[in-house]
């Protein structure tokens, strides 16, 4: 808050009197300096930007463990007898860009804005769509309609020929996250510090010396302080813009709050709004760089199963459901995700992987060099382990019928 006298000019300001002050005015940090107010992000007056959220280092940061983890996985068309099957619009959905570009992008846009968009350009298998365009979520013009039926209401899409809507369980960040805005307003006040400007400060008259502003014309007492504390403020701040320290006009008195070097800097605010952003994007604090002091012992293979199962499936199983329905694939077709490279094994416990499933008749050795990327042997079958026979079971001892019930038989 800058509680600022009224004054036209340093003459106007030191000709005036000894008296009280007769005009303040609460000035709001970001009418001071240019820059949105804590309640502007609040109360939604100003909506985030895609830019303004990648541009936080947590945002940036979750985002690119979550799409960019997506994107590396390798669509897959399974049909009825389930086997792979080949499919132009898994391979490259987008001309001239790579599957794991197209796949990255459409991820974010259900982390960020809750859906994505596709919009098919050439149709082909099965008069399915064999090329498609990601849509720049922001600029669809498609918008869902309220229905009523006798039973409620339902928000209903139009169905748009061509047009490929992916609905995300999940809301999007640039709508639902107050951490996002709280870190964007934290990173503004530490520039600011760092450019020297403090966070709260205001003028007061200096002794001997009532700023009032002059009428001029028609003008009231308060028209006129509201003019002049107008022209000082605008004065001002083209003063700060041009330099780091403005003038001071001698009847003016400056007063500054200003924090020590560590609080300049916000750690502790902003390390709480970086967790509460991995609490919104289900990404492990320490990920982003958020110390923990306590967790649940994990592998690197339970960590990457638990990320796909808690973060990334949801995204995950939204996109292959979405490509599975008939609209898109024939009936008894599925799209999946291969993560079997995300979570192989290492190399020994691979190795005894594959020695318990020979052994065990369920993988021959010329599949397990295949999975390798080995030449096969053309070796035969493993023969089954020498086993003991088990005794043959002993007929159970059984009571003879009494001899009356085999007469009522034969009677």
């Amino acid at each position: 808050m800058l509680a600022v006298p009224t004054g036209r000019d340093v003459r106007a300001i030191s000709a005036t009197p000894a008296v009280a002050a007769r005009f303040a005015a609460d000035i709001d940090s970001g009418v001071l300096y240019g820059t949105p107010s804590l309640e502007d992000y609040i109360f939604g007056r100003l909506k985030i930007s895609r830019a303004e959220a990648l541009a936080v280092p947590a945002v940036k940061r979750a985002r690119d463990l979550i799409c960019g983890g997506i994107g590396q996985f390798p669509l897959i068309l399974v049909g009825p007898d389930g086997k792979p099957v080949e499919w132009s619009l898994l391979s490259q959905p987008e001309a001239g860009v790579a599957r794991s570009v197209s796949i990255t992008r459409t991820v974010e846009d259900l982390l960020l804005s809750e859906r994505a968009w596709w919009k098919t350009t050439h149709v082909g298998w099965h008069n399915r769509p064999a090329e498609v365009v990601r849509l720049d979520a922001e600029t669809v013009t498609v918008q869902p309609k309220y229905v009523t039926y006798p039973e409620g209401t339902a928000l209903v899409w139009p169905d748009v020929p061509g047009l490929i809507r992916i609905d995300s369980p999940n809301g999007g960040l640039l709508t639902a996250s107050t951490a996002i805005k709280a870190y964007i307003l934290l990173s503004r006040i530490a520039l600011r510090a760092a450019d020297g400007v403090p966070p709260v400060d205001w003028f007061e008259p200096a002794d001997g010396a009532d700023p009032i502003g002059i009428p001029e014309g028609d003008e009231t007492q308060e028209e006129a302080d509201a003019r002049a504390i107008g022209e000082l403020l605008d004065a001002w701040y083209a003063a700060r813009q041009a330099r780091i320290t403005a003038y001071i006009p001698a009847a003016l008195k400056y007063n500054r709050d200003g924090f020590d070097p560590e609080k300049l800097q916000l750690a502790e605010a902003r390390e709480f709004a970086i967790t509460e952003i991995a609490r919104l994007t289900g990404i492990d604090a320490e990920d982003l760089s958020v110390s923990t002091t306590s967790r649940t012992y994990f592998n690197a293979q339970d960590r990457r199963r638990s990320r796909i199962e808690d973060v990334l499936g949801p995204y995950m199983t939204a996109i292959e459901g979405r490509l599975s329905l008939d609209d898109l694939t024939p009936h008894g077709y599925r799209v999946v995700f291969d993560t079997s490279s995300y979570l192989r094994l290492d190399d020994q416990a691979a190795a005894s992987t594959d020695a318990t499933l020979i052994g065990a008749k369920v993988l021959l050795p010329d599949e397990a060099r295949e999975k390798r990327g080995l030449e096969p042997l053309g070796l035969p079958a493993p023969a089954p382990a020498d086993r003991p026979e088990l005794p043959a079971a002993a007929p159970a001892d059984r009571p003879e019928l009494p001899a009356v019930q085999e007469e009522t038989s034969n009677a």
